[in-house]
């Protein structure tokens, strides 16, 4: 080969890395004494090799003029998934060396040497295995420098060359580098900057050598103190240190002296470029440093809670500071109390102005700091507290406002429920009494004060206050406006605090008055609170119950709310009889009709099953009044069911002969629904630490496989595989299991075992991150079992980025939702990488709604008449914030909800996925559940 060609061919590899990534690997552990490899490489295209962390070492790295012997080590190393078929490896021989003629390989074919250039060509790296290459070079006696040795690694798979780098400094004496840094990295104006200078020995090793290492004050600085043996000369404006150090190659010494930056406007740049060490060998100059000034630069934002607000309750604001500048010192914080709101407590609160106060020393770039003060709200709802006047200030003369924050207040919100036990029976008492239950439940968010709840009882016998007791107690009890023949109310007056219920009922069962087949009894209670300008909408519970000269027998069952394939289930059934005593011929019976997807195992009681029917049925002793009775049967569910399925449970009923009616009546039970769920291996999960990181060198992830049996029964043969995110990791070979039997490969691992019924198994590894990479690493385990319908498949991600990561979702209640009704959405917004800042959240209105107006938590606005916005300061890695607002539904069959997204101020923004409500319509007037059928 011609010196010219041999030239041609090393400014080629010099131009690949420039263009691709150098890769300058210091080993992988390969230790795998007690790991049994698979060899199981995946095929193309999904699998493919890696190259990129082959090596090249050289010895020594340091070496004399005298003609030193270099001897390069490179192995190729493949750890991706599949056979590197076609490799080549092109090494050119440095200058100022001569080869030794030397070379090998651990594997064919044999390296070529023409021309300055070593040849390893159409070579086989085999699935997780290396090639090891290995020659020498001496150095040209006298040569001083460095010795630079460059080899390219290509393969027809692979995405890009890998280019290998090792280095030997050539010099008999020692040889001195400055480099330097600046803290803080964003300083602001009059304040101290320090500066920290790094001298390297990148030659001989220095012994009692004497060094000058100089720096220039920069422009627009002044000297402010210098460190060990440094001194400052203002005629040159100068700082010198004059040090004796001893140094071994690669070893260094580090220099410091500090400025204070003047009275300069924001963005004016610090340069310092004229620094420099003396010493034997020479003089080492740095390259050129800037810094750039800059003012704190404040967020200031708000919350509160409970959002909404509610009526007679504290609350509490949270005011967020975010200070993206330089630091900040002696920050005075201060807000404004709104008139219709008491001040509690936090802060320095001053009476004349209503403001609140918080001192604050300093506030470092980036960081945050929050704030809180408590008010008391009155008796009030409905109303808009504004608050818009809040600041932050610091001893930098920087100031910066809050957004304003709207709150509506809102009064207490309540349910009211009535039941009568039972609601159909004989007349009187005795053995058929009533107990009415009625209950009030405050939902909030506002305490309800003097809130006034009517009970009315009609044609049940409560005629006197003592035969009612208040469950807690508490309030007054009083007699109520007169109601005709044979109705009685009572007035209730008392506080009901948010999430309290308040229980009217009887001491003992009480006789109905009337005897006629067919009279209603009925019990209903009515609240509502009256609070300062404002009246909430009263809320009624009604039960209605019925008289009645027959027998009344009411069926009611239990089952498990949820149940696995294949598993056994046990239904009870109750019988009660609310009215008079069944005629002894033809008795009563109970009838159950099997729902689909069981099969009949046991029945009790002497119940027969009439398969073509697909029925059971009981015959049942005579029933008297306030009488139970008990039955049951088993079914085994189906195998073959996926999870999610309903068994609904919806046809069973008792039947009886009422001879005054010269018939039979029946009462059919209330549905039971059982949800059929994969129990066993289907709860399974994996996990991984850290879940974000930022790019750079040595990241190790660790992974966890929980396999997880959450059923009964013991389970053998369970396998799993696990695929690692090989592509841009490296496994460590390190997997640990707590039983079983595990074998793995660079890319895979695979692990068989047993697992004992509600218990885990764990098999941990680690992986590192390639060097620098970005993005998002997702790994994947799948396992199998002969008692799965399909294999159970976890996953665990990873987010490797120096951004933040944004997720964004929706939930919305209720669903079904009536028309003209409210409708909440609650947004959740997760941040999975890096701090995010100056986050803005929006939300478009959908169609055939309303918004409700100042129903947007955590200070939202509407805007542009169908969007509602929100901006906050900060959200931290892992962190998650709600937010929620309200609209009224007026039309439509569903509600879509589609167009919603967060943007922050690093560029990153996150759409939600569509959420869908159902519209139900008042087509017909409601009636009660009618029980006796």
């Amino acid at each position: 080969m011609s010196i010219k060609l041999k030239k041609a061919l090393q400014l080629i590899a010099i131009i690949i890395i420039g263009i691709f990534m150098v890769a300058t690997v210091v080993g992988f552990a390969r230790n795998s004494s007690d790991v049994v490899h698979i060899l199981r490489p995946i095929p193309p295209p999904e699998g493919y090799p890696k190259l990129s962390l082959s090596s090249k070492i050289v010895t020594p790295t340091l070496a004399n003029t005298d003609g030193a012997i270099l001897t390069y080590n490179l192995e190729i190393l493949n750890t991706g998934a599949y056979t590197a078929s076609d490799v080549t490896l092109w090494d050119a021989i440095p200058e100022n060396t001569s080869y030794n003629g030397d070379v090998e390989s651990s594997m064919e074919p044999t390296p070529l040497y023409s021309d300055g250039v070593i040849l390893w060509e159409h070579g086989l790296v085999g699935f997780d295995s290396s090639v090891v290459i290995t020659f020498s070079v001496t150095i040209t006696p006298d040569f001083e420098g460095t010795i630079s040795n460059i080899a390219v690694v290509t393969d027809p798979m692979i995405s890009e060359p890998v280019a290998l780098k090792a280095e030997t400094r050539v010099t008999n004496d020692p040889v001195f580098e400055v480099t330097k840094t600046a803290m803080p990295d964003l300083p602001g104006k009059n304040k101290p900057l320090a500066y920290e200078l790094v001298v390297t020995n990148q030659g001989q090793a220095a012994v009692g050598v004497p060094l000058v290492v100089t720096d220039t004050v920069p422009e627009n600085t002044t000297f402010l103190d210098v460190g060990p043996e440094g001194s400052y000369d203002s005629n040159d404006n100068a700082v010198t240190w004059h040090r004796s150090v001893d140094l071994e190659f690669s070893e260094t010494s580090t220099f410091t002296f500090s400025v204070t930056i003047g009275d300069v406007p924001s963005g004016t740049v610090i340069e310092n470029n004229d620094y420099r060490v003396a010493g034997a060998g020479g003089i080492g100059v740095g390259e050129p440093y800037t810094t750039t000034v800059i003012d704190p630069i404040f967020i200031l934002s708000k919350s509160i809670f409970p959002d909404p607000p509610g009526s007679n309750r504290e609350m509490t604001y949270t005011l967020t500071v975010l200070n993206l500048g330089s630091m900040a010192t002696d920050l005075v914080i201060t807000d404004t109390i709104p008139p219709e709101l008491q001040y509690v407590g936090g802060g320095s609160y001053s009476e004349p102005d209503r403001t609140v106060t918080w001192l604050l020393p300093s506030l470092d770039t980036r960081e945050s700091a929050q704030v809180t003060f408590t008010v008391y709200i009155a008796d009030i709802a409905d109303i808009i507290v504004l608050n818009d006047d809040y600041s932050v200030c610091s001893a930098e003369g920087v100031c910066a406002f809050g957004l304003p924050v709207s709150s509506l207040v809102v009064g207490p919100t309540f349910e009211a429920t009535a039941v009568l036990d039972p609601i159909a029976k004989g007349t009187g008492g005795g053995t058929k009494p009533v107990t009415p239950t009625l209950t009030v439940h405050n939902l909030g968010p506002g305490y309800a004060l003097d809130a006034t709840a009517l009970l009315t009882f009609g044609r049940i016998s409560i005629s006197n206050l003592d035969e009612l007791q208040v469950i807690p107690g508490g309030g007054t009890l009083s007699e109520g406006p007169d109601c005709g023949e044979h109705c009685w109310k009572y007035i209730w007056t008392g506080d009901i605090g948010v999430g309290d219920t308040i229980t009217f009922t009887t001491f003992e069962g009480r006789s109905t008055i009337g005897g006629e087949q067919g009279i209603h009894y009925t019990s209903t209670v009515v609240i509502t609170d009256a609070l300062s300008g404002y009246v909430t909408e009263p809320v009624t519970g009604t039960a209605i119950g019925e008289i009645t000269h027959f027998a009344n027998l009411i069926p009611s069952k239990s089952a498990p709310t949820v149940i696995g394939p294949g598993q056994v289930m046990t239904y009870s059934i109750q019988v009660f009889d609310s009215a008079f005593t069944t005629e002894m011929e033809p008795p009563p019976v109970l009838t159950e009709t099997v729902p689909a997807s069981v099969t009949v195992q046991t029945i009790s009681d002497e119940g027969s099953y009439d398969a073509d029917k697909n029925e059971i049925s009981w015959i049942l002793p005579s029933m008297g009044p306030g009488d139970y009775l008990y039955r049951s049967f088993s079914v085994l569910v189906d195998d073959d069911l996926v999870s999610g399925t309903l068994i609904i449970n919806d046809d069973y009923r008792t039947t009886w002969y009422e001879s005054e009616y010269t018939g039979t009546l029946s009462n059919l039970g209330e549905p039971v629904t059982t949800t059929v769920r994969e129990v066993g291996l289907i709860d399974s999960y994996k996990t991984v630490t850290p879940t974000w990181a930022e790019p750079g060198v040595g990241t190790v992830l660790t992974y966890v496989v929980h396999v997880v049996n959450s059923s009964p029964y013991d389970l053998s043969g369970v396998q799993v595989s696990d695929i690692f995110p090989w592509e841009n990791t490296t496994y460590q070979r390190d997997a640990e299991v707590t039983s079983g039997d595990l074998i793995s490969d660079i890319v895979s691992l695979e692990w068989l075992g047993d697992i004992a019924s509600y218990s885990e198994q764990l098999i941990t590894y680690t992986a590192v991150v390639d060097d620098f990479f970005e993005g998002v690493l997702t790994n994947t385990a799948t396992i199998t079992h002969t008692s799965l319908k399909q294999d159970v498949v976890v996953e665990a991600i990873a987010y490797i980025t120096d951004k933040p990561v944004l997720r964004i979702s929706k939930t919305a209640t209720p669903d079904p939702v009536w028309v003209g009704n409210p409708l909440l959405y609650q947004i959740q917004v997760t941040n999975l990488g890096q701090q995010a800042t100056l986050l803005v959240v929006t939300d478009t209105i959908p169609a055939n709604t309303s918004y409700i107006f100042g129903s947007a938590s955590s200070g939202g606005q509407l805007i542009e008449n169908d969007v509602v916005q929100w901006y906050l300061p900060v959200l931290n890695p892992g962190e998650t914030l709600k937010l929620t607002f309200q609209v009224t539904v007026n039309s439509g069959n569903v509600v879509i909800n589609d167009n919603y997204a967060v943007l922050c101020d690093e560029g990153v923004f996150a759409y939600g996925e569509p959420v869908v409500t159902r519209v139900r319509y008042l087509i017909r007037k409601m009636s009660l559940p009618i029980t006796l059928r």
